[in-house]
């Protein structure tokens, strides 16, 4: 309704207002879908030490393992840099200078990464939960 109002002196003929309302209700709803589209589920690897395991069968071990077990299956400049930025803790323009790329191209490969690791991260509080259940353990 807002934009209604700030646009209101752009409607031409008054007998048309609800063929202009529609449409800028439409062109809104458009946006606002468009935008939703483009969000992409991804993972937090910062905080992922407390409150995530990749497989409960999997031998815990000290943080830092368990990320480089959970990256084995990603392409291997994806592993890089996830490895560089959150086990040795670079900082993202001190890794796109040490391997001279594009700082956009690093930040895309650890979003790209972040996104291929989220299905296979559950958290443990569901894992216990579905244990719990009785559901097999390679259903999750």
């Amino acid at each position: 309704m807002f934009r209604v109002y700030r646009k209101a002196d752009q409607l031409r003929n008054r007998t048309l207002f609800r063929a202009w309302l529609y449409r800028i209700a439409r062109s809104l709803l458009g946006r606002h879908y468009k935008k939703q589209s483009r969000k992409v589920e991804t993972v937090d690897l910062e905080r992922v030490a407390d409150c995530l395991v990749a497989s409960i069968d999997a031998p815990a071990g000290p943080p830092a393992f368990e990320f480089l077990n959970w990256i084995q299956f990603l392409d291997t400049r994806e592993q890089e840099a996830l490895r560089l930025r959150f086990v040795e803790e670079w900082e993202c323009h001190e890794i796109a200078a040490a391997k001279v790329i594009p700082m956009g191209t690093l930040r895309w490969r650890v979003f790209n990464a972040k996104k291929k690791l989220a299905p296979h991260l559950t958290r443990r509080d569901t894992v216990v939960r579905l244990v719990a259940l009785g559901v097999p353990r390679n259903d999750y």
